[in-house]
């Protein structure tokens, strides 16, 4: 879950790309997991705390 959140805070890499990077077939798999371990989606958590300049 920490490679998952460094990664949409520090790249411009889509959450799809993002997903397949970290073993994960389909996007929504990947965003479902990661739901359910931050009670937010992927694209509101990077919104919230993006660090790319």
């Amino acid at each position: 879950m920490s490679e998952a959140k460094a990664l949409l805070q520090n790249s411009k890499l889509s959450v799809k790309e993002i997903a397949f990077r970290l073993g994960f077939t389909e996007a929504t798999h990947f965003s479902n997991y990661f739901k359910k371990h931050t009670d937010t989606s992927p694209v509101l958590f990077r919104k919230g705390h993006t660090r790319i300049v």
